[in-house]
């Protein structure tokens, strides 16, 4: 009886108190993408393939804390639909010597809005730098959406913005990341 109870109590606690839980992104529930300008046009990039994971803490339904997060994909899962383009991009991301794109974070700050604040080391193109972005929180049933965007400066990365037709068309120096990241327990 004495364990039934202890049981019960732990439980309770543990369903009261939150416990954090590792999520997975999943990837068929989720979108990820990088677009920018250029001299002929506007481009749209999806990333075909990435993997992530988060710590989360929920209790009564809302979550409450964020840590341990990382995402990264393979710079050859860019794919515009143009295979001319593409190569460019890899070429400009240095693929052959770095051939994955990671961001791993070493805080969250909740806001009370609904948003957080994560913060991390961004690596691209052989670069490792400092990145923050602020990330529209979601929880449903036992799922977490991180939805958002983050401008930058390929500069910020050492990436040469790409060119095409002897640099007649050339790429925007800032582009965007947009995310809308579905996560479950596994």
């Amino acid at each position: 009886m004495k364990r039934l109870v202890f049981t019960l109590l732990f439980t309770v606690l543990g369903l009261v108190l939150g416990n954090a839980q590792t999520y997975t992104a999943d990837a068929a529930k989720s979108e990820l993408s990088v677009s920018g300008t250029s001299s002929l046009h506007d481009w749209h990039c999806a990333v075909k393939s990435f993997s992530g994971t988060i710590n989360a803490t929920v209790e009564n339904g809302k979550v409450t804390k964020l840590s341990d997060f990382n995402f990264s994909f393979n710079v050859t899962s860019l794919d515009s639909g143009k295979g001319a383009m593409d190569k460019k991009m890899y070429e400009a991301l240095k693929e052959e010597n770095n051939p994955k794109v990671t961001y791993k974070g070493s805080e969250v700050i909740m806001n009370a809005d609904g948003t957080a604040k994560f913060k991390g080391q961004m690596t691209m193109a052989g670069v490792t730098k400092y990145f923050e972005t602020i990330v529209k929180l979601g929880y449903e049933g036992s799922t977490l959406e991180l939805n958002g965007s983050k401008a930058f400066k390929l500069a910020e990365f050492k990436i040469d913005p790409p060119t095409a037709m002897f640099g007649t068309i050339k790429t925007g120096e800032e582009v965007s990341i947009h995310y809308n990241i579905s996560l479950t327990t596994k």
